[in-house]
Order: C-alpha cells, then sequence, then structure tokens
C-alpha cells in the first residue's frame, strides 16, 4: 500500500461513523429526487416479464427516505435501518424499521422486491449479505423476482468514480460529490465511500462529510454468493440505463448493474 493509500486510509478510519449522511434524511431526499420514472418502469416491466405480472404487493429494503416507495403501487412497504430515514419515509409511505442483513415477515407474502442504488454494498460480511439473501428468498413467492443493483467494479478508484450533481427543492439546494478513497482492503474486501455536502437551506449554508464502509463485489463474487444462498437464479442482468431490451452479461460491466434474480420455485439449499 503506497503511502497516499495509506493516509486515505487513515483518514477513513478516523472519520468512519462519526457524520452518517443517512442521518440527514430531508437532504438526502432532496439529493435523490431525480424522477424515478424510469426505475419504477423497468422494476415493474422486469416482475411482468420474467416474474409476477401486476404485483399485488412490493418490498423494498433499504428504502431509504422513501423516493421510490413514493412512485410505486399503494400496496409497497420499505424498511430501512437508519430511524430519521424511516421517521421522514413514513409521512408518505408505509415503513419499518428493521436490519437488512436479517429481517423476518410473512413467509411468501411478497410478489416483487427491489433494491436499486448501491445499498445492498452496506452488507459489509458474508455472513450478512447470505442473511439478507436468505430473507428475501422468505419474503417472495416462488417466481417472484428480487431486481438488484450494486456497483460491480472491484473497487471504486478515488481518480475515477466521483459524481458531483446538484438539487433543488423549493428553498433546499443540495450539491453531492460521492466517491471512493481507492482503499480496497484485499482481506476483507471493504473500500470506503465518501459523501460531501453543501447544502442551501433558506439562506443558511451547511457542508457534511461522511464516510461510510462498503464490500466490494466482483462478478464472480455475485454468482459465487448466490449459488451458496441458493434460493435464486439470475434470469437477466442490465447496465444502470434500465433498458429492458438491452440485457448484458454480468461479467461485461464495469460499475452499476441492475440484475433480476427469480425465486426458485424449491430452494437448493
Amino acid at each position: 500500500m503506497s503511502r497516499i493509500e495509506r493516509s486515505r486510509k487513515a483518514e477513513a478510519e478516523a472519520k468512519l461513523g462519526a457524520i452518517n449522511w443517512y442521518d440527514e434524511a430531508l437532504y438526502y431526499d432532496v439529493l435523490c429526487s431525480w424522477d424515478p420514472g424510469t426505475e419504477r418502469e423497468f422494476v415493474l416491466g422486469a416482475s411482468e416479464r420474467w416474474g409476477i405480472a401486476q404485483p399485488q404487493r412490493i418490498l423494498e429494503p433499504f428504502c431509504g427516505s422513501g423516493r421510490l416507495l413514493r412512485c410505486m403501487p399503494e400496496t409497497a412497504i420499505g424498511f430501512d435501518l437508519n430511524p430519521a430515514m424511516v421517521r421522514y419515509a413514513a409521512q408518505q409511505s408505509l415503513v419499518f424499521r428493521a436490519d437488512a442483513g436479517r429481517f423476518a415477515v410473512r413467509a411468501g407474502s411478497f410478489d416483487l422486491a427491489l433494491c436499486l442504488i448501491d445499498s445492498f454494498r452496506h452488507l459489509t460480511t458474508q455472513q450478512a449479505a447470505l442473511g439478507h439473501m436468505r430473507s428475501i428468498a422468505s419474503a417472495l413467492r416462488p417466481g417472484a423476482v428480487y431486481v438488484l443493483g450494486l456497483d460491480v467494479t472491484g473497487g471504486m478508484q478515488a481518480d475515477t468514480s466521483t459524481e458531483d450533481w446538484e438539487m433543488t427543492r423549493g428553498d433546499v439546494r443540495v450539491a453531492g460529490r460521492v466517491g471512493g478513497l481507492g482503499d480496497v482492503d484485499p482481506n476483507t474486501r471493504i473500500e470506503t465511500m465518501r459523501v460531501q455536502l453543501d447544502i442551501r437551506d433558506r439562506g443558511k449554508r451547511r457542508k457534511i462529510e461522511s464516510f461510510q464502509p462498503l464490500r466490494v463485489y466482483s462478478a464472480q463474487d455475485l454468482q459465487d454468493l448466490f449459488r451458496e444462498e441458493g434460493s435464486f437464479e439470475a434470469v437477466a442482468c442490465f447496465d444502470r440505463r434500465y433498458n429492458l431490451e438491452d440485457p448484458r452479461p454480468l461479467d461485461s460491466i464495469r460499475g452499476s448493474a441492475v440484475l433480476v434474480l427469480r425465486r426458485k420455485q424449491r430452494d437448493c439449499r
């Protein structure tokens, strides 16, 4: 590890947990308030094509502030571990608080599940990832699909992975910068995401810097995980343009992949 990499890692370790941008539910919601229509049509279209047409009950783990829940059919239910996110989302949607690595709902009670913007990588151990997949499998009816989006890169490079954008709602403007520190640990497969927010709220300015650990996945890592868990078959894969007419092999995608995983009729565990 180079001196620069060691410095970045030390910086991340010092700041992890000090500030959590997920505690800022309003500003998170503003920053992520792009039009959800494309995602909605993709998810419902994937369910119709590979799973259950016109799903009546939809589950969103890691629902955050409820951005996607608000545009889904009324029977959509979400959950998140962060109390601020649950309180915010509950203003307009049906949500509950739970750990995505281990949760329980009535078995077979959902027709579709979705998790689109890389939240799955917050589960930083194999045990947590397996627990999540098993919990989702239990929640879904056989034949239902789980639409799962995550970054498949082998690690976010500090000099190429940064994204900058800003959004405005009324008197609130949030500019965000999200990227990696380039500090992947090959043993734990953990890297650090840095989020920088520049907030202007009714004339007052505030800046936030937050560091979050994320687990790194290659295409092979994901295939191994699904094989070990055993409840799903990967029926299609796409990049984040959400074009149902343009499927891609998982190992051809460098960046954001969107997988359609179908709950098997029988577990093969």
